[in-house]
């Protein structure tokens, strides 16, 4: 497979395209460019320059675009270090799946500073976030799939973390993800949101399709008890929100919970209820949207996320997205992506990636059950910590 140049566009786009967020140290002194760039990444990974400095400046490049349900993403960096440590993980809930498709450069990744893992140019690297991993980078350049544990399939994205593997240019499977990565990344600048749209409920099957027909794709054990709680909690609710019982009551019978237990995973997100019904209305926009389902009568989809009653859910849209299910439907088809929008946090400039990170494991504008507000704690101190590892 040939490599031509990437090109994403600026990062303003035109009305109605994705929404995109872009980072350069071009315009910054030499001794900022890594302390910008940590900050930037510092939600996914710890960092540090390479061991040996490099005699020019530090340079790092990153536009990332916002599908609704997983961030693509294509990167220009030169060397560095990046963890995600055992002790990381006691705290940090970001549960993501990391695809990288190596373009140009090396990356090596392990644990414990061991790296039995290589990356090749057109080779696909596969990190699950909620595993420990140490990866070093040479100058390179890379496009990233982020996607949420909760938008695979639980026979891929089970409970418990995968350590990290490698799937081949040679492989068939390697060889058409890798295409189809190249083809995304071209093709994003100019898509519209009601395609993104489109692509966002259909891409995270494919690639659960690839991974899961590689045999390397194998948990390993939970990693303690209290950290699975949230994991658990969001994909059990995932997989059943289709049952109108689906409550407090279930969750609690459903994964052995006490109350108590049960309530602080959700006390920064407005409650279980409110939770679930975010998560019902936000996949009902999905679904409406989407060409996949255009014959689909609206109570139809209604009812197959576990709403009992049709007045009742368009009041509930309505309120969530200030548009009828109706009007939703209508402005997809014609092209117009503004009430897709909402599918998209929109904070400050300075804190959009991060953002869209934490936010993708919600789903919605609200953030996930109780650990990120850890995560929020631990961002804040990074800040002034230029020294994450040795």
């Amino acid at each position: 497979m040939q490599i031509a140049e990437i090109r994403t566009g600026g990062c303003a786009g035109e009305t109605g395209t994705i929404p995109r967020f872009c980072f350069t140290t071009a315009d910054l002194a030499p001794r900022d460019r890594f302390q910008a760039w940590r900050k930037t990444i510092e939600v996914l990974f710890e960092s540090a320059p390479p061991k040996r400095p490099s005699l020019s400046p530090f340079s790092a490049t990153l536009t990332a675009f916002h599908f609704g349900v997983f961030l693509l993403c294509h990167s220009q960096i030169d060397a560095g270090r990046y963890r995600r440590s055992a002790r990381r993980l006691q705290w940090d809930d970001v549960d993501h799946f990391v695809l990288s498709l190596c373009l140009r450069g090396s990356v090596v990744f392990g644990r414990n500073g061991a790296f039995p893992a290589r990356l090749r140019p057109l080779d696909i690297g596969i990190l699950d976030l909620s595993a420990s991993a140490d990866i070093l980078i040479a100058q390179g350049e890379a496009i990233s799939l982020i996607l949420p544990r909760t938008a695979m399939p639980p026979s891929v994205a089970g409970p418990s973390p995968r350590p990290g593997w490698v799937l081949l240019r040679e492989s068939p499977l390697g060889a058409f993800l890798g295409r189809l990565m190249v083809g995304l990344i071209a093709a994003a600048p100019r898509l519209g949101m009601h395609e993104a749209t489109a692509l966002a409920l259909g891409l995270p099957a494919v690639v659960a399709s690839c991974l899961g027909a590689d045999p390397r794709c194998q948990p390993e054990g939970s990693r303690t008890a209290r950290a699975d709680i949230g994991r658990q909690l969001r994909l059990h609710i995932e997989k059943n929100l289709h049952l109108e019982t689906l409550g407090s009551t279930k969750l609690m019978a459903d994964l052995h919970l006490s109350r108590s237990q049960l309530y602080r995973q959700f006390e920064k997100t407005g409650g279980v209820g409110h939770y679930i019904r975010r998560r019902r209305l936000r996949r009902c926009l999905l679904t409406l949207c989407s060409p996949l389902h255009a014959d689909q009568r609206i109570a139809d989809i209604a009812y197959d996320m576990g709403f009992t009653d049709e007045a009742h859910f368009s009041r509930l849209f309505r309120q969530t997205f200030g548009v009828s299910p109706r009007a939703a439907r209508a402005a997809a088809r014609r092209g117009d992506g503004a009430v897709l929008a909402a599918l998209v946090p929109s904070p400050p400039d300075s804190s959009r990636f991060a953002d869209w990170i934490v936010t993708l494991m919600g789903g919605d504008g609200s953030r996930s059950p109780r650990p990120l507000g850890r995560l929020s704690n631990f961002l804040r101190r990074a800040h002034n910590d230029s020294t994450p590892y040795s």
